[in-house]
């Protein structure tokens, strides 16, 4: 197997697929984080009640962990590489998730690549917890409409979830908002018959 440095050049395009799932169950740990079915409790004189929406703690730890992981990472290649790198565009998850996978080739050779390898599938392990084995459906649905993209776009469902996808993204990170959902219905049903 021919090394790209620190990590090999069949690492760097498993670590490419791992990033793009750790965005997908990212984006499908929001389901997660109100989970937790409403339960009636008696009301103790002096006590709150609670009001509003209940985050489950778990799952919101899970996700800030996941961010600060990725956003250290992308520090340590903007801090390194000074001008020859981009900037992130921002502490969104899918920004920081695209410029790492654009960093891959210099991260395979940097000395901590094996810790990135390493934090990148505890991250991983981690969020298919918050579903169990098998929860997440990952789909094809056909060429991404964003233009002069030539990526691929999946839908993402939840297993008994239904056949609507909770979210609709591309390879290359497009994310196709669910109003442009019933356009890409058609476009498939046009390609069909």
């Amino acid at each position: 197997m021919p090394l790209c440095g620190r990590i090999c050049a069949r690492c760097v395009g498993r670590l490419h697929r791992e990033l793009r799932a750790l965005l997908e169950l990212y984006e499908e740990s929001d389901q997660a984080l109100t989970r937790a079915t409403p339960r009636l409790r008696e009301r103790v004189s002096g006590s709150r009640s609670t009001v509003g929406i209940v985050l489950d703690d778990d799952a919101v730890a899970l996700r800030t962990q996941v961010t600060d992981v990725l956003a250290q990472w992308a520090r340590l290649v903007v801090d390194e590489r000074r001008d020859r790198a981009p900037r992130p565009r921002g502490p969104r998850m899918d920004s920081l998730v695209r410029f790492l996978q654009q960093q891959l080739p210099w991260l395979a050779l940097h000395p901590a690549a094996v810790d990135f390898d390493e934090e990148v599938a505890e991250l991983l392990a981690g969020l298919g917890k918050l579903f169990g084995p098998g929860q997440v459906h990952r789909f094809p649905l056909g060429p991404c409409l964003e233009p002069g993209c030539d990526g691929t776009l999946h839908g993402v469902t939840s297993t008994g979830g239904g056949q609507v996808p909770s979210h609709v993204t591309c390879d290359a990170g497009h994310a196709l908002p669910p109003h442009q959902w019933m356009r890409l219905a058609d476009r498939l049903k046009g390609e069909a018959a």
